[in-house]
Formats: C-alpha cells, sequence, structure tokens
C-alpha cells in the first residue's frame, strides 16, 4: 500500500510540475508576444523610409494660415511647410485619413490659393511627448494647371525673400 500511494504521490507530482512548466511557458510566449507588438506597433505600420526620402517635391518653411473647408464647417489653422505636391498643416482637429477637402491659403501680400487636398497623414495619436505640434500631412489633388502655377509663383516669392535676407 505504502508504493502504491509514493507512486500516485509521484505522479501527482510530476503533473503538478509539467502543469506549472505549461503555464510557465505559454505566459513568457504571451508577454514576448505582447510586448513585442505593444513597442513596435507603431514601427511596424510605417514605411522603412523616411518621410525625406518619399517627398517629391522640396518643402519650404512658412507661417501661413489657411483653412480647411469640410461639410462639418471650418478648420481654421496654419501651414509650416509646403511643396508643390502637399504640406503639414497644424490644427486642433485632424480630418479623416484619405478623405478630400478644400484647403484655403492666406499668402501673404497675394490672392488666397484654393486647392483641392487630401489628409495622408496626422501626428493625433502620437505620445504629446513625441510630437512638436499637433496637425496633419496634406496632399494635393485634382488641381487646376493655374492653381499649381500660383502654388508655384508663391513659393518662388519666400524661396526669392529669404535668399534676399540671408
Amino acid at each position: 500500500m505504502s508504493k502504491a500511494i509514493i507512486v500516485s504521490s509521484l505522479g501527482i507530482g510530476l503533473g503538478v510540475v509539467i502543469v506549472f512548466f505549461l503555464f510557465w511557458s505559454v505566459s513568457r510566449y504571451l508577454k514576448k508576444r505582447i510586448s513585442s507588438d505593444s513597442s513596435g506597433q507603431h514601427v511596424s505600420s510605417l514605411p522603412k523610409e523616411s518621410w525625406e526620402e518619399k517627398r517629391q517635391h522640396p518643402r519650404v518653411a512658412v507661417s501661413w494660415k489657411a483653412s480647411v473647408n469640410t461639410s462639418e464647417g471650418n478648420i481654421d489653422g496654419q501651414l509650416k511647410d509646403i511643396s508643390l505636391g502637399g504640406a503639414f498643416f497644424v490644427c486642433e482637429k485632424p480630418k479623416a485619413l484619405k478623405e478630400k477637402f478644400c484647403i484655403i491659403i492666406n499668402v501673404p501680400n497675394e490672392v488666397p490659393l484654393n486647392l483641392n487636398a487630401e489628409m495622408v497623414w496626422s501626428n493625433f495619436n502620437v505620445p504629446d511627448d513625441k510630437v512638436i505640434l499637433g496637425g496633419m500631412g496634406i496632399r494635393f489633388v485634382e488641381n487646376t494647371e493655374e492653381d499649381r502655377k500660383h502654388l508655384r509663383a508663391a513659393m518662388e516669392n519666400i524661396i526669392t525673400e529669404k535668399k534676399a535676407q540671408a
């Protein structure tokens, strides 16, 4: 009888050790997976290239007031940089990704530019300590050649002014 008790005790003990080992292995695996998912979450969704490498047009630093017109109303803000392809629009509320809208850009000493654009990225979901200015990247889309000429002329004026000041 004592032999049977010893064998069953060893069996129970071995079973407890196996269950403990399995529990430990699974919890360790899940911790690694969760920590790698959360730490790489933002990085894996971003392209490997930097934003500058993807840009086709050079950016010009500006400080122009602008307003995005939507069916829900206007969003006032300021452009911090601009190119022939798009701009960085500093504002309090971003539009939805890929949403198209009209943006009115108040170029100093010129007629305001009315351009069609869409939001291509936003930094509103980035932690506050990582963001210098809250806003969204916009891409100019479906604009006339005349609109692009006005934008090019406004940018050339800014570049000329900055060279004259230097």
